[in-house]
């Protein structure tokens, strides 16, 4: 590209968080704002900063993020249920309301219009953890868990359950004492406890107990036979190929 085109480098305190997420083991969710699909980051070395949000690609946890594409009168296209829940809250947003989705930190990004976040600083729930150059971190205060119990959906009273990760689709989860359990995904009819389709509790998913304890995500036979039939139609390809 007639040396047009060059690579840049994240700043070094989107780093010094990362390592501050390694040292922490549990499984949990990070909410990343301000709350923009696409954004102007200062950091880019080019006249036009914009670009979309790679906080998704860069952090190594699981990043709920802006998928708003605010173009002209529509401010957003998104269907993801986790999405519209934090859209809805976002004026006046509580550790509490982000326990649901598992979130127990908040990564504010000193850009565009990042004051307006600054609320959360003063949110007796939540605790600021870290400030440097271009980010400031936040800790939810509530106890955050991949899964609840709870045995009233309109009180919400979640009580951690404990769990063992048997792979990316399968969980399996302890034997609950209250008669709901919460999976904290964005909801997804595909995940479900053993034939159990799940109810929409705001965002996430909802399960009545009754007696199954293996979680699956059952469309991930299809995209398994899907791959496995990719792979064969390219090494045939491959070896017509090697054969000419």
């Amino acid at each position: 590209f007639w040396g047009q085109i060059h690579t840049t480098d994240y700043p070094s305190d989107w780093y010094e968080v990362i390592t501050y997420f390694t040292q922490d083991k549990q499984d949990f969710n990070v909410l990343f704002l301000p709350w923009h699909l696409y954004m102007d980051f200062k950091w880019i070395p080019n006249k036009d900063k914009r670009i979309a949000n790679p906080a998704a690609s860069f952090f190594d946890k699981p990043i709920i993020q802006g998928d708003n594409m605010e173009v002209g009168n529509i401010y957003s296209s998104s269907n993801r249920p986790t999405s519209k829940y934090i859209e809805a809250r976002l004026k006046n947003l509580t550790g509490d309301d982000l326990r649901l989705l598992n979130v127990k930190y908040i990564i504010i990004a000193k850009e565009i219009d990042y004051k307006n976040y600054l609320y959360l600083l003063n949110q007796s729930d939540l605790e600021p953890i870290k400030e440097t150059d271009n980010l400031i971190l936040l800790k939810n205060k509530h106890e955050v868990s991949k899964f609840y119990q709870a045995n009233d959906l309109e009180k919400l009273d979640l009580m951690p359950l404990k769990y063992e990760k048997l792979s990316p689709v399968k969980y399996k989860i302890n034997t609950p004492t209250e008669k709901f359990v919460i999976f904290t995904e964005n909801y997804n009819k595909n995940w479900q406890l053993g034939k159990q389709i799940p109810l929409q509790l705001n965002a996430v998913n909802t399960y009545e107990f009754k007696g199954e304890q293996i979680l699956n995500y059952k469309r991930f036979i299809i995209y398994l036979i899907s791959y496995i039939i990719s792979a064969l139609a390219f090494f045939y390809l491959l070896v017509r190929l090697l054969r000419r």
